[in-house]
């Protein structure tokens, strides 16, 4: 049977103050937020580069641009340390997966934000 990649326990203890990780996890959620910017700019970005230009070839070059930055805004976020165990927060292996935890430690990605 295989491991899965996920820590199958998640520990967070009652009197850990998480409020110390509130910097770390706010660039997590910042850089969640560019890449789901990028990704949502797609439509209105292409409808309206056909709308103005009606040329394939336009929309094709601002398609690159997109997928681009697209690239970038997806290695960015992926490539995000854990403030509480320092490995990557999105990447165990070699593929990102983007779960509200960290894949190593179980971190939530709203820890610093929970009411006591």
């Amino acid at each position: 049977m295989r491991e899965s990649s996920f820590p199958q326990e998640v520990v967070l203890s009652e009197n850990e103050d998480f409020s110390q990780y509130a910097e770390g996890l706010s660039k997590v959620r910042r850089r969640r937020w560019c890449l789901w910017g990028v990704i949502l700019i797609y439509i209105p970005l292409i409808w309206t580069t056909l709308t103005i230009t009606q040329s394939d070839r336009a929309t094709a070059k601002v398609f690159a641009v997109w997928f681009i930055f697209a690239c970038i805004a997806s290695c960015i976020s992926a490539f995000v340390k854990c403030p509480r165990c320092g490995n990557l927060f999105h990447v165990n292996g070699l593929i990102p997966m983007y779960f509200r935890r960290c894949l190593h430690c179980g971190l939530p990605l709203n820890a610093d934000k929970k009411k006591e």
